[in-house]
């Protein structure tokens, strides 16, 4: 079989059969399972009734774990607490009827703009999002211009 690339960290390798899609690293095999569970929840009802009930029954066994977890990893605690507040703002302006497209982006276009002098020569876009190839372009700076 020909090498192709992995789903999960782009490296390519032979398959085992044709259905393969990710290959053996533990990181890889650990996406792969999730990305399973995530499509087996939304399509299954029975499936996502019986993982609740054991979240609930784990819960139920542990009942101090988030607390324990906050009090060990304040740091995550406290970057939570930040992202749950932008969350609310979002949910409230979209309760309000307000358009929140503009607010909530995937990207900032202009983000890296001051790094953008003396950026030139050849670079592979490679995409995260949308499924495409890989592009090789080339970037020149234009002696000048104010970027």
């Amino acid at each position: 079989m020909e090498p192709i690339p992995c789903l999960g960290c782009s490296t390519f390798f032979i398959p085992r059969n044709k259905l393969q899609t990710h290959c053996s690293t533990p990181a890889c095999q650990r996406a792969r399972k999730a990305s399973w569970q995530r499509q087996k929840l939304a399509t299954d009802p029975e499936y996502a009734q019986s993982q609740k009930l054991s979240n609930n029954k784990w819960l139920a066994n542990t009942p101090n774990y988030w607390k324990d977890y906050r009090s060990r990893n304040p740091e995550k605690a406290a970057r939570n607490r930040i992202f749950q507040r932008i969350r609310n703002r979002a949910k409230a302006r979209t309760d309000k009827g307000l358009d929140t497209s503009r607010h909530v982006g995937i990207a900032k276009m202009d983000a890296r703009k001051s790094l953008i002098n003396g950026l030139s020569g050849e670079f592979w876009l490679v995409p995260m999002i949308a499924k495409m190839d890989a592009v090789k372009i080339f970037i020149a700076a234009i002696p000048g211009d104010p970027g």
